[in-house]
């Protein structure tokens, strides 16, 4: 299982086309957690993985397909050093 995280920026910030990646990113099997945040990336998105061809076919039917989607940056988990799932929103 490969942990892999995810900064996503959109294209454009709408409400109709926030809650539409917001229904792909819930529906999105790969997607164990996702945040709509504030700073240089609109969405953080944490994906648990099989291996580099499962994330490469999240980014090519998940990422690639959203035209709203601008640009995305990935970072590969090397080591989970501490998890505490307590935080609320």
């Amino acid at each position: 299982m490969i942990i892999v995280i995810v900064l996503v920026e959109l294209d454009r910030i709408c409400l109709e086309l926030v809650e539409r990646f917001k229904r792909l990113m819930r529906a999105a099997t790969e997607v164990t957690e996702c945040y709509l945040t504030t700073g240089s990336a609109d969405f953080v998105l944490v994906l648990a993985v099989d291996d580099l061809e499962a994330f490469k076919a999240f980014v090519k039917t998940k990422l690639n397909t959203d035209s709203n989607v601008k640009k995305f940056n990935s970072m590969i988990a090397l080591d989970r050093v501490k998890i505490e799932p307590q935080a609320t929103l």
